[in-house]
């Protein structure tokens, strides 16, 4: 399920960054948001979840950015945060919203400062409107993918950690 849950947000993220423009209010972010969901699928695994983000980071980095290592590190760095919040709040649909909007804010001001270290001509406004843009549509898919797995996960009896 870890994997299924995975391939299908990262290529959506593909197919949907096709069709949306990139000023739009709908940017899609959904491997960042399936970090969060598959999280507890780990049972607290933490070395099997770095390996495996560690692996999404780099498909992303080739697929859709001609880089490497460069969401490698965003992602391991996400992963950080997630295991923490998993670790301070109990794992339920708030927390992982509440995830999912802390993972897409982190994620976007972590590329915000390379970009200005790299371009000077990016600014803070456009800063908050990719964060706001991101989290209209990965909220929901949040919603949608965790209701979802919860009732696989117990239909199948998968356990996962609370």
């Amino acid at each position: 399920m870890i994997v299924l849950i995975s391939m299908i947000s990262f290529f959506l993220d593909g197919i949907l960054s096709r069709y949306i423009l990139p000023n739009s209010l709908f940017l899609p972010l959904f491997t960042i948001v399936s970090l969060v969901i598959i999280y507890p699928y780990f049972n607290n695994d933490n070395f099997r979840y770095f390996k495996f983000i560690a692996i999404i980071g780099l498909l992303y980095d080739i697929a859709y950015f001609n880089t490497l290592f460069y969401n490698f590190f965003i992602f391991i760095a996400l992963g950080f945060v997630i295991g923490l919040i998993n670790y301070l709040l109990s794992n339920n649909i708030y927390t992982n919203i509440l995830m999912t909007v802390v993972s897409i804010t982190i994620y976007r001001i972590i590329t915000f400062l390379i970009t200005i270290i790299f371009k000077t001509s990016y600014s803070l406004s456009e800063l908050l409107q990719s964060i706001y843009s991101s989290l209209i549509l990965n909220i929901i898919y949040c919603l949608i993918i965790y209701i979802i797995t919860e009732i696989y996960s117990k239909k199948n009896k998968i356990l996962r950690s609370k």
